[in-house]
């Protein structure tokens, strides 16, 4: 599955295995790609697992192609495949990194999912601008940032996202941000809540916040230590993508 100006082909949405009787669907964030879940998914499928990751619209190419989409988008992008998975009789699991952990929450209380799990999902952030946001929606101004400093044992060869800001689309992130808050009282299945201490985008009480409300009698919050915003590439990954494993079986059990 190849899209031709992709910013490396690790961006590319994939499908492993996705025949199997159990699929997780891997979201990715604001601004990145499926190459954060790729390492993740590896784990999942030696583990007996499918996993699907799209693309959502307007990331891994180029950033200018952002602006012309927004949360309806990315909420569409997300529920396809879902509804494919659904739709085989497979038993359906739903993680995001990010941005992608609101998605999951989303889809996670409108579709009979087996499980859920959010991996430093923002219902609060450091910026305190981003509830400004609206105020600069559609704007086609990009903020350049600089290239964060990673850890020995971070996985840069699957960090390909954009580095810059659209902020034009920082308003559809908020209104995810408020939907998924409102969603979370209607997930049932079972949760797992992912936190990096060293998280320089989250605030680490939305962690709690998710745990908190959460309607889901099954819940667990695991705290990664030394992991910051991609943890999936983070020097913890093998610690999260176990944790991710067992709870897919704990869930998988409790159907």
């Amino acid at each position: 599955m190849e899209t031709p100006d992709l910013l490396h082909p690790l961006a590319a949405p994939f499908r492993y295995h996705e025949d199997r009787d159990d699929v997780v669907l891997l979201l990715h964030g604001w601004t990145g790609s499926p190459a954060h879940l790729r390492l993740i998914a590896e784990d999942l499928v030696q583990a007996g697992y499918g996993a699907v990751a799209p693309l959502l619209p307007g990331h891994g190419t180029e950033i200018e192609h952002m602006l012309a989409h927004g949360w309806r988008d990315w909420v569409r992008a997300a529920a396809e495949p879902a509804a494919e998975v659904e739709s085989r009789g497979a038993r359906l699991h739903v993680a995001g990194l990010s941005m992608g952990g609101l998605l999951a929450i989303l889809l996670a209380a409108v579709f009979d999912v087996t499980s859920l799990t959010t991996i430093n999902a923002p219902i609060r952030v450091f910026d305190r601008r981003v509830p400004l946001s609206f105020l600069v929606r559609g704007t086609r101004r990009i903020v350049e940032q600089e290239d964060p400093e990673r850890p020995l044992g971070f996985a840069v060869d699957h960090d390909h996202g954009y580095r810059d800001s659209p902020i034009g689309t920082v308003a559809d992130l908020y209104l995810l941000m408020r939907s998924a808050r409102r969603a979370l009282p209607k997930v049932t299945a079972p949760t797992l809540v992912i936190q990096g201490r060293a998280d320089e985008t989250v605030r680490h009480e939305s962690a709690g916040f998710i745990y908190e409300r959460a309607g889901s009698p099954y819940k667990r919050l695991l705290w990664l230590e030394e992991s910051a915003h991609v943890a999936t590439l983070d020097v913890e990954r093998v610690t999260l993508a176990r944790e991710l494993v067992r709870h897919l079986g704990e869930a998988k059990r409790m159907r």
